[in-house]
């Protein structure tokens, strides 16, 4: 896996409840810089907050004195942009995009809580990869948006 550009943004984060809002406002910030559309973005967005809060939920008690770790990168694709954001952790091994989802709920009353960010991931994201890194969990996620104003 080829390492971020250098000048790629980067926040580093603890895996806490707290943190979820400044890594909302950084994704959104660097986003509107660099001109992401705000749909795009805003699955981007919702994509992050669901990883990092199934990483707070189940990420076991070692994994919260490490930092998790945001980075975000803009590729031209000639007439459409995409961005990828990779989210690095020290939880235990996962890999969210080879876990078995199960069945969409036919109706409300049979939703239960849970169950569903992985299915958003899924569906929102264009790109996704998993990969298991110096013994970190390695997750990007990437999203395709018209360059066109």
């Amino acid at each position: 896996m080829a390492p971020p550009h250098p000048d790629a943004p980067t926040l580093s984060v603890q895996p806490s409840p707290l943190e979820l809002r400044r890594c909302s406002e950084w994704l959104t910030e660097h986003c509107q810089k660099e001109a992401v559309p705000p749909g795009p973005t805003g699955k981007l967005d919702l994509c992050l907050n669901e990883v990092l809060a199934n990483l707070i939920d189940h990420g076991g008690a070692a994994h919260f004195t490490c930092p998790v770790d945001l980075t975000l990168e803009l590729a031209d694709c000639g007439d459409r942009g995409l961005a990828t954001l990779t989210i690095v952790d020290a939880g235990p091994a996962f890999d969210p995009l080879g876990a078995s989802r199960g069945p969409l709920p036919r109706t409300l009353a049979e939703a239960e809580p849970g169950g569903l960010g992985l299915l958003l991931v899924h569906r929102f994201m264009d790109e996704r990869s998993y990969q298991r890194a110096g013994g970190r969990n390695v997750l990007k996620l990437g999203i395709y948006f018209s360059k066109d104003p």
